[in-house]
């Protein structure tokens, strides 16, 4: 959320600034980090979608604190030696406000709590539970394994969707230009030319007499249409209802709950292999889910509150597969059920590669024959008519 705050600096100095924060607390810590003092604040906007929107890199601060702290260095040295690197001054507030907690004798789990727009609550919930244990580093580089991990899987996804991506973008703009520029001035050499035989004309003249005649209209409509599609895309309330209803699909919404089981029992794993029980690690995950899992994942806690064995409570509600139920079986026999979680997600990992893969080999030229398609029939339309003027020339 951004919010718009006017503050005293320090050289008594009264000025406005936008500061990107999770809540309002946070935006008065960063602020006071530099040695301001807010007189007024009020939210300006905010962001849509999960997790923190900051450009604080994560996964560098990760790389780099793992070093240090391998290196010999204490938790307030090392962040010491970070923010005296770092000479951005929104990282720079970061790294105040987390010196601060610090050296006010906080843990480092509470001053990260303090940033909830930079650090995920999951990654707090690690620190925590290890600094009882004295396993911080180890607590980091299990979560630098694991944003590696899901990050692999995204980017497989994007590189998978870009194409097509391109594609379907390339081919409106063409259809647009053909249906908007072009047509309309064919329509013009045919009104010319008087009635035709071939009754292709017919939808061309029209069209062509329309797009002229209400040229504002057409090109509004479609900018309307792309607008539309935009906000589809980008809507919390209607991307949510978009997934739900793609979820019942037959094939694909299989394999995109494939793929959301896999973000899910990477989840639990790490949490678990960091020191927390299995109720307070699945409420931690249920955040990293799309709201259309929630209402499953929320009977599966009630049922493990109650007695029921992990295997039966996520089995009954739909979040695990029958090779997945006998893992997590065998987990809870053993005593390692956050190692047999980290292989059901690594079983479901390769099985969304392979999907991916698969369905990138198959989306690519069903799109490019589609659009052809599309623009063949287009041009058609527009040249067919020509030949009936040769005829009756």
């Amino acid at each position: 959320m951004q919010f718009r705050i006017k503050l005293l600096t320090a050289a008594l100095a009264v000025e406005e600034t936008l500061v990107e924060a999770a809540t309002e607390d946070e935006a008065r810590r960063l602020v006071a980090s530099n040695g301001g003092r807010v007189i007024g604040l009020r939210a300006v906007g905010s962001w849509s979608g999960r997790g923190p929107r900051t450009a604080f890199n994560l996964s560098v601060f990760n790389q780099q604190m793992h070093s240090l702290l391998e290196a010999g260095q204490t938790v307030v040295d090392a962040v010491d030696v970070l923010a005296r690197n770092d000479r951005r001054p929104r990282n720079r507030a970061i790294y105040e406000v987390l010196l601060r907690e610090l050296k006010q004798g906080n843990q480092l789990s509470d001053a990260m709590a303090a940033l909830p727009s930079v650090f995920p609550a999951l990654y707090v919930a690690m620190v925590r539970s290890s600094e009882t244990t004295g396993t911080v580093r180890a607590s980091i580089s299990r979560y630098m394994q694991y944003q590696r991990q899901v990050d692999e899987i995204r980017g497989k996804l994007a590189a998978a969707a870009t194409y097509p991506a391109i594609l379907l973008s390339v081919g409106f703009l063409v259809i647009v230009f053909l249906m908007l520029y072009v047509l309309p001035r064919f329509s013009a050499v045919y009104e010319d030319a008087g009635t035709m035989r071939n009754g292709d004309a017919g939808f061309v003249r029209w069209w062509g007499a329309f797009v002229r005649n209400n040229e504002l209209l057409a090109w509004g409509g479609m900018a309307a249409l792309l607008a539309l599609a935009i906000t589809l895309v980008v809507h919390p309330a209607i991307r949510g209802a978009l997934y739900r209803r793609i979820l019942t699909l037959p094939w694909i919404g299989e394999r995109i709950q494939v793929l959301q089981l896999g973000r899910l029992y990477r989840t639990l794993s790490m949490l678990l292999t960091s020191g927390l029980s299995v109720l307070p690690a699945m409420r931690m995950t249920r955040a990293s889910l799309p709201a259309a899992m929630h209402g499953d994942l929320d009977r599966a806690i009630r049922s493990v509150s109650e007695g029921i064995p992990l295997s039966v409570a996520m089995s009954d509600n739909g979040l695990t597969t029958e090779v997945a139920v006998r893992l997590l079986v065998a987990g809870e026999s053993s005593g390692n059920l956050d190692e047999m979680m980290g292989r059901t997600a690594d079983f479901y990992d390769q099985e969304t590669t392979i999907w991916i893969d698969t369905a990138g080999r198959l989306i690519e030229p069903v799109l490019m024959l589609g659009i052809g398609l599309v623009v063949g029939g287009i041009v058609l339309m527009l040249y067919s008519p020509i030949f009936d003027l040769a005829n009756i020339v």
